[in-house]
């Protein structure tokens, strides 16, 4: 009865005079009514009221939702959520996701925005890609000189690639959180707040995303598919969002694991329990290469591109250019909703007539079938290739080129109904996990870097030798990680690499590994004089490269911090360790 009242309250002040900005507090004031929505969920808003004026960057919201048809898109707008919009978006998606009058949930990045390096300035509208006009909105100008114009001659763009290297203005998609800013609010000092207004809502967002939150009075189970489309880098809490149904990859996704040079380790999202199994789900070759995978991602930050990531797993499918997801876009928004995706229409009943048992509902199978059909249609390979080319075919193809199916005349086979229609796709990330394949057999971080230094201190005997380049080569990749993991925290490798033992044992679960997640990070975030409390306050960053705006040709690279407690891993002991991960 109060809710009413109050939704009648709000209803009676609604005027056609009042401002966009009142509108919304109005709005809000009405869903809090109905739904008892928390006041998070208000910091991510449904739709854009905005006076007539371009974003102002530092007061919008991390991230708004729009109406595509019967889907919803979800518009990162910003790299890092602050925790109230990460509790925001995480409630927001639980209600979407269960949500039977829409089909899917998609999530993305601005690609309207794809080459001016995040910066949003005059991106007044947020609508879906396909109603924008032509096929990419841009603040760049080729007039204006800037890096990226499309029509730059190849001169420049080989002198600016030499210089500053390739991906020039590559969007950040998401970091979760500004870890920074975590500790400018104070919320290192109090265990209790943290977890209570960082930790917990990062739980919550990686549920959301997966659809695999309890059902509340609010919230029913998840229904439809969250779909990610995320061009450009994802770090650390930021694969939350790549969590979902499908996780499709662009030319320039990528991901990268940064906590370790924050004095950090997981976040709570599931990636020590998901990292060891890469490759599992879909029963890739990379399953046989697991652990490398893992600890190059974890440990060395590698930074995976597209094909890694969907060769693992970790990403569902592969779509090419960005703007497949005006395509996406305008088939969701054209495709039925959750409920009305039906084979058998409900039987008519008349007033006063029961129910009548119509047995198993047949429609449960046709459920989002369609949207799983779209997102084939769009897709170039996805990580489930390998079972559907020919994984579980292999008696019933043909033995000499293992192309057709038997007992069929391959002269009548069209192209597109041969079983192997890709052929081996390369990951970079798979192929060093296997030739290192010794080194991760190592029982300590410490170890692991010996045999690293080992192999790496052979570079200069095979350099410029006859025969020798693949030695040579894979002597400086060695000499690469061994760097790269010598300017991360020595604590924080550590509790990273017990979080991964820990988390493949058999009887482990996902809840159970994002809970220690939990429990690790909170300890170093308020560790007295911890890593992490030295990084933040040194000002250093995380190695980065950014653009000062986004007709700028200087590129400005983050400082790396140095001054850990320990001076190598091997000065971390087991003890401090179990502090940490706990017993």
């Amino acid at each position: 009865m109060a809710s009413m009242e109050a939704y009648r309250k709000a209803a009676s002040k609604l005027s056609p005079r009042l401002s966009p900005a009142t509108l919304s507090k109005i709005g809000n004031d009405m869903e809090q009514a109905l739904t008892g929505a928390p006041s998070s969920a208000f910091s991510i808003p449904e739709s854009v009221r905005r006076d007539p004026f371009a974003l102002s960057k530092d007061s919008d919201p991390g991230a708004v939702i729009r109406s595509i048809g019967t889907s919803r898109r979800v518009f990162l707008l910003h790299s890092a959520l602050s925790p109230v919009e990460i509790d925001g978006l995480a409630y927001r998606l639980r209600a979407l996701s269960s949500n039977d009058a829409i089909n899917s949930v998609v999530v993305a990045n601005p690609l309207e925005d794809a080459d001016c390096d995040g910066d949003m300035s005059e991106n007044e509208t947020c609508l879906p890609s396909f109603m924008e006009e032509g096929e990419i909105v841009t603040s760049i100008r080729t007039e204006m000189g800037g890096p990226w114009g499309k029509n730059r001659d190849n001169f420049e763009k080989s002198i600016l690639d030499e210089e500053y290297g390739e991906g020039l203005g590559m969007p950040y998609v998401s970091s979760g959180y500004d870890a920074k800013k975590i500790y400018e609010m104070g919320l290192h000092k109090d265990p209790a707040a943290l977890e209570r207004e960082l930790m917990q809502p990062l739980v919550n967002l990686s549920e959301a995303v997966r659809g695999s939150f309890a059902e509340t009075s609010d919230n029913t189970r998840s229904k439809v598919p969250v779909i990610s489309v995320t061009n450009g880098l994802t770090t650390d809490a930021g694969y939350a969002l790549l969590s979902g149904s499908y996780a499709l990859a662009t030319q320039n996704t990528s991901f990268r694991i940064l906590n370790p040079l924050r004095g950090l380790a997981f976040d709570p999202v599931g990636l020590s329990y998901l990292l060891p199994r890469v490759g599992f789900e879909f029963g890739q070759a990379s399953a046989e290469h697991s652990k490398g995978c893992a600890l190059l991602l974890a440990l060395a930050g590698f930074e995976a591109n597209a094909t890694d990531l969907v060769s693992t797993g970790l990403a569902t499918h592969y779509i090419g250019g960005p703007y497949k997801l005006n395509m996406l876009e305008r088939g969701l928004s054209e495709l039925n909703s959750w409920e009305c995706q039906s084979l058998q229409p409900k039987p008519k009943r008349l007033y006063g007539q029961e129910n009548r048992d119509m047995g198993p509902d047949i429609n449960q199978q046709y459920k989002n079938v369609a949207v799983g059909n779209l997102i084939q249609y769009l897709t170039e390979y996805d990580a489930a290739g390998a079972d559907e080319y020919g994984c579980y075919l292999k008696s019933e193809l043909d033995d000499e080129h293992q192309l057709f199916l038997k007992d069929k005349d391959p002269s009548l086979t069209l192209a597109e109904e041969r079983i192997q229609m890709y052929g081996e796709v390369i990951s970079p990330l798979v192929n060093w996990a296997a030739t290192f394949g010794g080194v991760w057999q190592e029982d300590s971080v410490h170890g692991m870097m010996e045999r690293l230094r080992e192999i790496a201190a052979k570079k200069t005997e095979y350099q410029g030798r006859a025969g020798y380049e693949e030695d040579a080569m894979v002597a400086d990749q060695a000499e690469y990680f061994v760097t790269s993991m010598e300017q991360r925290s020595p604590l924080a490798l550590s509790v990273m690499h017990e979080l991964l033992l820990r988390s493949s044992s058999p009887g482990e679960t996902l809840k159970s590994c994002m809970e220690r997640e939990k429990a690790s990070q909170m300890r170093l975030f308020t560790k007295a004089d911890g890593d992490y409390a030295r990084w933040a306050q040194s000002g250093q960053g995380v190695g980065l490269v950014g653009m000062q705006g986004c007709s700028s040709l200087i590129r400005v690279k983050d400082g790396v911090f140095d001054g850990w407690n320990h001076k190598s891993v091997k000065e971390v002991t087991d003890d401090e360790v179990k502090e940490i991960v706990g017993i």
